[in-house]
Order: structure tokens, then sequence, then C-alpha cells
């Protein structure tokens, strides 16, 4: 698989719903939680724990397969990448939080002059 289709695949899996959330929910108890505790801040967390553990993101100290529902008191690790990838996200989401700020106005609240 080339570099171009490895960055899509991954850009794709971090834009699934609830992607984001199971990374972050993770981030929040030390990089480690239970499947009990992903799933509760995350929708359909089994496929994505598995897409996730496929693409390097993330990893189950437990020996055995994703292939069914883990059990709720089963642990869930961020790998390396899954901590340096969530890092970014972080970083792109206070950006975009900043960008969004109402911008100052130069007159008073009735003119159409905005500084940028």
């Amino acid at each position: 698989m080339g570099d171009h289709n490895r960055t899509e695949q991954t850009l794709a899996l971090l834009a699934r719903c609830g992607a984001f959330e199971l990374l972050l929910a993770m981030h929040h108890r030390g990089g480690t939680a239970t499947f009990a505790q992903i799933a509760a801040e995350s929708p359909r967390p089994a496929a994505l724990l598995r897409a996730m553990a496929a693409d390097g993101f993330v990893v189950s100290p437990h020996a055995g397969s994703l292939d069914g529902e883990p059990l709720a008191e089963a642990h869930f690790c961020l790998t390396a990448r899954g901590v340096a990838v969530l890092g970014h996200l972080l970083r792109l989401r206070h950006w975009l939080a900043s960008r969004a700020a109402p911008r100052p106005r130069l007159a008073g609240p009735d003119s159409p002059v905005e500084i940028y």
C-alpha cells in the first residue's frame, strides 16, 4: 500500500463517528481504559477498537482477538502512534476553536467594518 493510500485510510478512520472520543477517553485515563469506560464515551466502540488496533493506535495487553465484543473490564492502551495522533488532533481542535472566537470590531456595535 502506498503512503498516499495509507494516509487516506488513516484520515478516514479518524473521521469516523466516535474515533476522537475513543482516543480522548483513553487519554483522560492516562492512556489506558477499559472497554466499559470507552463505550460510555464513544459510539460503536468495538468496531472502532478493531480498526484502531489494526492501524496501530491502540493495543490490548491481553491476548485474544477483537472479533467479538470485548468484555467490559478488558483494558486497552494507546500506542505511541495513538498518543502522537491524538496530540495533533487536540492541537487542531484548539486552533479551530481559537479561529471561531468573535473578532473585535473597529467601531461601535452597528458598524459593518471589522478588523481581521
